[in-house]
């Protein structure tokens, strides 16, 4: 978005843990915005760039760093903001409201306490008693969000990718994990059947299941029969 003063804010809401790939990516994020609004050949930089400021909500507590809203800009040796500053970050810890509330109590805090409560716990009925504006003016936008069917379906739509999108990576992950047993099964038993039947044909031991290589690896353990094994290769 972009306000009436031409400031950038880039907005995100992460429910998961601020990992280091999260870090790494709105940094970039932020160098990207203001990358953007320059031209290759321009020469007068401060009629054409704004200031940049990059938003996280985040489902996670900083343990190193317990604040609600952690603010980062570049700073000198001597802790000296850096002139004509362009790029501003803010991480806000959504759970860390429990803490405020807990210290402060639900009806003292500002509203932009009161604003992130109302994100991280959805409007109830306690906060609906309050009376605020700040809580006034986001049901409002709910409501409006609610009636809109073309928004609504845009973030359902957009909800069923990201589910779709991380079934389709556990799915790989499991697969690899699958394939990576099997392939060990399958050395550890050709390793002992070697080891105890040097004269046989190992081909009867290629393309079995993981089960199958389990079994049979149990049985040569056992010193089963032979016959027994190509059993259960069969």
């Amino acid at each position: 978005m972009k306000t009436d003063e031409g400031k950038l804010i880039d907005i995100e809401m992460q429910n998961s843990a601020l990992t280091k790939e999260v870090h790494y990516r709105f940094q970039i994020y932020g160098a990207r915005m203001i990358d953007h609004q320059v031209n290759r050949g321009d020469l007068l930089y401060s009629e054409n760039v704004h200031e940049v400021y990059t938003i996280l909500f985040v489902n996670d507590i900083d343990r190193d760093n317990l604040l609600l809203i952690d603010t980062y800009m570049p700073r000198n040796q001597l802790n000296h903001v850096r002139k004509y500053n362009l790029l501003t970050h803010h991480n806000i810890y959504l759970p860390f409201i429990d803490a405020v509330v807990r210290e402060k109590g639900l009806k003292n805090l500002s509203k932009i306490e009161l604003a992130i409560y109302t994100l991280y716990h959805g409007i109830t009925d306690d906060i609906m008693a309050l009376n605020s504006e700040v809580v006034i003016m986001m049901k409002e936008k709910m409501d409006q969000f609610n009636e809109d069917e073309e928004l609504v379906l845009a973030a359902s739509k957009r909800q069923l990718v990201k589910i779709q999108h991380h079934q389709e990576k556990v799915r790989i992950r499991q697969e690899g994990k699958e394939e990576g047993e099997l392939l060990k099964a399958k050395e550890n038993t050709l390793m002992l059947f070697k080891s105890k039947y040097p004269q046989e044909d190992i081909l009867m031991l290629e393309n079995l299941t993981l089960s199958q290589y389990n079994e049979i690896f149990k049985a040569l353990i056992e010193n089963k029969d032979l016959q027994i094994i190509k059993e259960m290769i069969k």
